[in-house]
């Protein structure tokens, strides 16, 4: 990569994040000399125990919550410049996006349905007082997220991907999906001559059980699809 061509700087990340701290979603290891961003509901746990066996050696360790609990270097261990230089070109920057409508029906199932703490953003949206006990339907968080702004209102998980990991800024190396999750590793791993270590897949498969509702609710599919038009094109699903 041409470090000319891009010029990444923490400021203009953080544009992307403006509720939510950007050192969460932003992961490097130096020595090895890679950088990813976390894109919410694609393989991201996965994608960060793997990072953490890499920089510790500890083939066994294995957090129940590797999002809080795992031993990368923080933002002000690396530096923030140091970070930025890595993404505009000095590193070997990767990420990780998903089919859309199975990311969607995913996030739905999973910060929805099995859990309270995010339908209030919903409700809101809505236009109804937040209530955390009462279910938010499929119908409903199609609508929701429909009348949130993508940067400003929607959360990580069901905002659009190319958001989430800045394609207008980023110029990657590397992006895989995670319906080809092993090969795309391999193909990072070979690039960057990063040693062999214990892949753990995590939360697979969590979208399958809402899978078939768009099946019969095509008027949705199609709503959902235009949330996410710039994705698809993007992305290539």
């Amino acid at each position: 990569m041409d470090p000319d061509v891009v010029n990444v700087t923490w400021r203009a990340m953080r544009e992307y994040f403006p509720h939510r701290g950007l050192a969460y979603h932003v992961h490097a290891l130096p020595e090895h000399g890679i950088v990813y961003v976390k894109n919410p509901k694609a393989a991201c746990s996965t994608v960060l125990l793997w990072m953490d066996r890499l920089h510790t050696g500890d083939y066994d360790f294995s957090p129940e919550n590797v999002h809080t609990d795992n031993r990368l270097p923080k933002v002000a261990e690396v530096g923030r410049r140091r970070i930025a230089r890595m993404l505009s070109g000095e590193g070997y920057s990767f990420t990780f996006v998903r089919d859309p409508l199975r990311r969607f029906q995913s996030a739905y199932l999973d910060k929805i349905v099995n859990s309270d703490r995010w339908r209030g953003q919903i409700q809101v949206a809505l236009g109804q007082d937040p209530d955390p006990e009462r279910p938010v339907s499929l119908d409903e968080f199609v609508a929701g997220v429909e009348r949130q702004d993508p940067i400003g209102e929607m959360d990580p998980h069901w905002r659009p991907q190319h958001i989430n990991v800045m394609t207008d800024l980023i110029s990657y190396d590397h992006i895989g999906r995670i319906e080809t999750f092993e090969d795309d590793l391999e193909t990072i791993r070979k690039a960057t001559g990063l040693p062999e270590v214990p892949v753990e897949v995590r939360n697979r498969a969590k979208g399958d059980a809402v899978a078939d509702t768009f099946t019969d609710r095509p008027d949705l599919e199609e709503r959902v699809r235009a949330i996410y038009a710039r994705d698809f094109e993007i992305f290539g699903y």
